[in-house]
Formats: structure tokens, sequence, C-alpha cells
């Protein structure tokens, strides 16, 4: 066993050959195989990343050998306006959304039934008919802990970036299975994220204040893992395809925070995955 689900993370680790699982903790001291990880993976980066303890426990499947490497120096390679560091914060990103899709289809198998696909022209008609509004006052959005480490001038260039839109309680933004075609933040109100399969409807995510969803699919160019429904009236702010394109691709400093919210943001998202994970296979 290299670690424990919530043990105090010192170092991520890089599989050069062999094999480990990684596996959650569930109730009745059970625990569930959620995935392998092979040569070429990493492990352990999640809990470097925003200070909390390991999201599940990892042991070793097959004589391995692995690089690690600590806190401190996973830290400098992500830090300053270098090339690299943008490369890396992207790279991530990618890493991240694979493996939220990962465990969103398990989540979807344990459901079992079809997936609804409403037509795409429901998608569009519903985003048409937003109401277009007026930009929040900076200084809320600066009290959001989302933008605590935002440089003033990189979030005013953030914020001036797209369009503000309200939605009334009830409105699908985005389906599971059609394509994305903006990044939204919410600015207030709240947005559920849902799994539909027959009867069944389970929530995997609530997007409330300084959390955003769509960019999925954007950064990896596959459909919707999920539904987006507003659960009480909503501001966002919503950036279309190109203009995520253009912050996600850049290297100035409004894209390195644009960055850092989108890693932020994934690896919160990550985490609340796993609690209708361990719930599932409890009930099993």
């Amino acid at each position: 066993t290299l670690w424990r689900q919530g043990d105090e993370v010192r170092e991520m680790l890089f599989i050069v050959d062999g094999a480990v699982s990684a596996s959650l903790d569930v109730p009745g001291d059970r625990t569930v195989e959620i995935g392998r990880v092979g040569p070429g993976e990493t492990v352990g980066e999640i809990g470097l990343l925003d200070g909390e303890g390991h999201t599940m426990s990892v042991r070793v499947t097959e004589t391995a050998t692995v690089l690690a490497l600590g806190r401190l120096d996973f830290a400098a390679l992500l830090a300053g306006q270098r090339l690299s560091a943008f490369r890396l914060k992207r790279r991530l990103a990618s890493l991240f959304t694979a493996r939220l899709r990962n465990q969103l289809r398990h989540l979807a198998i344990s459901l079992g039934g079809e997936m609804a696909r409403p037509p795409a022209e429901d998608a569009a008609r519903a985003f048409a008919e937003l109401e277009d509004c007026r930009p929040p006052d900076s200084t809320y959005v600066r009290r959001m802990t989302t933008f605590h480490d935002f440089d003033p001038l990189a979030l005013w260039g953030f914020l001036t970036s797209g369009s503000y839109v309200r939605c009334p309680p009830g409105r699908t933004l985005l389906a599971e299975g059609a394509p994305s075609t903006a990044y939204y933040l919410t600015i207030n109100g709240a947005v559920e994220k849902v799994l539909v399969r027959g009867n069944w409807r389970i929530r995997v995510g609530l997007v409330g204040p300084g959390r955003a969803f769509g960019y999925e699919g954007l950064i990896d160019g596959r459909p919707s893992p999920f539904t987006a429904i507003t659960r009480e009236r909503a501001l966002l702010l919503v950036l279309p395809r190109d203009l995520f394109e253009q912050l996600f691709t850049g290297e100035d400093a409004v894209s390195r925070g644009f960055l850092d919210v989108i890693q932020k943001d994934l690896i919160a998202t990550l985490r609340e995955t796993l609690r209708p994970s361990a719930r599932l296979a409890a009930s099993v």
C-alpha cells in the first residue's frame, strides 16, 4: 500500500513500469476499486494541488518502478510565466477531465438504463432565450474564494471577456451527450449537474458561485458528460468556444489565472463526484 484514502499528501508518483490500483473506501469497512494505473500515468497530484488528503487508497498490483515528485518541486514546475508551466497546466486539465469522465461513466453504468438524448435544437433554443444582463460588481466577484489569488487587472480581463445572462430555475443549459458550445461560470444562484438513466436521476454536483461547467467538452472535444439544469435563478458568465480557446491556449496573466480557475474547479469536481460513487458502491 502506497497510501490510504485521507492520508496527508507528500508526493505524487509517476509510474515507470508495473501497475497500481486506486480504491475508494465505502461504508461497512469495504473498499471498491475505481481503476488501475500503468506505465506513463500518474497518481497523487490532486492532494498536492489542493492541500487536502489523498482522494483514494493506492496499492501496488504488479511489481512497479515509480518516480516520486515532492510538493515543493511540483509547485515550482507550475509557477511563473514559463511556457512549460502553461503546457503543464493544460496537460493537467486534460488529465483531470479524462478522470472525471471515467468517474461519471462508472456512475452511469451503476444506474443502468439508457441515456436520454434531447434534440440539439432544444439546447440551442434554451440558450437563445436567456436574458442578457449587466456585469456584476467586480468587488463581489473578488470575494469569491475562486478569485482570491487573481491579479486585479487579470481578473478584470477575464470578467470582461464574455457576456452575462440570467437564467430561470429549471432551465437545461447543457445536455449529456450533446456538444458543449460554451464555458459557464456561476456568479450567483446554483446549477445542478445530473445523470439521468431511465427513471433514475442522480446529482453528481452542484455548481454555486465561483464554480464553472461546460468546459469539459471544450478541453477534450467530446460531448458533455452530464446534464446541467439551473436549480434556482442564476447569473452566469458565458464564454463561447472561441473565447474559451483563446484564454485556455494563451500565455499571459489572464490565461494563467484562467487555467488556475479551471484546475481548481476540476479538482473540486473530482472530489465531489466521489461522494455519489461511494454511496452507490455501498448499496451494492
